[in-house]
């Protein structure tokens, strides 16, 4: 189970609720020739055709502040308590997989992280959505460890406590989580209480931290809601800031908001960089890619994948012209041009499967001028 993985996971839960392909054709409904028909059908006008089982997914220039705002509001004010402390939930991931349901959660104590995992097996639930599910607490980011790091000792190792939670939400959607009940700390005989409410948003927040150095801004961590807010904020106290240098990202859990954040990047007239330890992947590419000159020092590692998924289709096996595409080819335009940007995007989208990463060469990075610039 390595960050991926879970990300990818957490990806198809969403693309899953956004609707199955079904009928005679995946894509289309055949004989519409009008916009008005097409709504009346229940599909999707783009490109001069009806588009079956989907739903766009994108929010507007004009609503992504106030979303992204009521997000960070509801998380500020949002704890989770243990014993007789609080601290700010940082994110909960809920991820359906097979049978059961995944719940990740993350906070911060005095220490730094901790991951709590937890797994609900779909037929414990209840009529009222509650069921007790057992809870492994991981002293750090579990989405920043590799299969190499989940050993049994290593998790022996890092674990700071486990014991029964009981969990109860609303919808099939997760709008509501609640979870609540008791732990025993490794090597104590005291049970402990734990007690949080969280709402599917927070799916989305990522656990991104930024700093400011000089005229630069240097992020790691997952991208999400909560980098829109860090970056918006920042370039509006430090209007002098030139550069934003991406350390160790393993994606975004949130690529419409993200894209807005490229956005913003690139509004602001910014300069990207990956130096020479950076490794990011996915949807931090993506952001690389908003800075109007990208700078590569020799050694740093960019991957890029397909996405998964609509239906049971993935990317790269949907037509070009669907409109699943049309965001991402306006964002890759906004960024590397009308020629270039497209391109590239179906490129990523060619070179791994969405559950793995193809780590891009040099010569990649020059061929589809993700680099403008590398020092050696």
């Amino acid at each position: 189970m390595n960050r991926n993985k879970l990300f990818l996971l957490f990806t198809l839960s969403i693309s899953l609720f956004l609707g199955a392909c079904t009928g005679s054709s995946p894509f289309l409904y055949s004989g519409i020739t009008s916009s008005k028909t097409c709504t009346k059908q229940g599909g999707y006008w783009y490109n001069e055709k009806c588009w079956r089982n989907y739903e766009d997914a994108s929010i507007d220039k004009a609503d992504i502040d106030k979303l992204v705002e009521k997000q960070i509001e509801l998380a500020q004010n949002t704890m989770i308590t243990i014993g007789q402390q609080s601290y700010p939930l940082k994110m909960m991931m809920p991820m359906p997989q097979g049978k059961s349901y995944i719940f990740l959660t993350m906070f911060e104590d005095e220490k730094g992280t901790i991951t709590i995992y937890q797994t609900v097996n779909k037929k414990e639930l209840d009529r009222k959505g509650k069921a007790v599910s057992n809870a492994l607490f991981i002293r750090g980011n579990l989405l920043e460890l590799s299969d190499e790091d989940l050993t049994e000792e290593r998790i022996k190792a890092i674990s700071i406590g486990q014991g029964d939670l009981n969990i109860q939400f609303q919808g099939a959607d997760f709008e509501k989580i609640k979870v609540f009940g008791n732990y025993t700390e490794i090597g104590s005989s005291a049970i402990k209480s734990l007690n949080y409410t969280a709402t599917e948003d927070f799916g989305s927040m990522g656990n991104s931290k930024m700093e400011v150095k000089g005229n630069e801004v240097y992020i790691n961590g997952d991208l999400g809601t909560r980098s829109y807010y860090q970056l918006k904020s920042i370039l509006q106290e430090h209007p002098n800031l030139k550069t934003v240098v991406l350390g160790n990202i393993s994606g975004s859990v949130n690529d419409a908001v993200n894209m807005h954040t490229g956005r913003i990047l690139r509004e602001a007239g910014l300069n990207t960089k990956v130096l020479s330890d950076s490794k990011i992947a996915s949807g931090a590419v993506d952001l690389f890619c908003a800075g109007v000159e990208r700078i590569v020092e020799k050694g740093a590692q960019l991957g890029i994948h397909s996405w998964c998924c609509i239906g049971d289709l993935t990317a790269i096996e949907i037509p070009k012209e669907h409109p699943a595409h049309q965001h991402q080819i306006e964002y890759f335009t906004m960024c590397m041009g009308s020629r270039n940007g497209p391109a590239f995007y179906f490129h990523t989208l060619e070179a791994a499967p969405f559950d793995g990463v193809h780590w891009m060469t040099e010569q990649e990075m020059k061929k589809w001028k993700v680099a403008t610039y590398f020092l050696e």
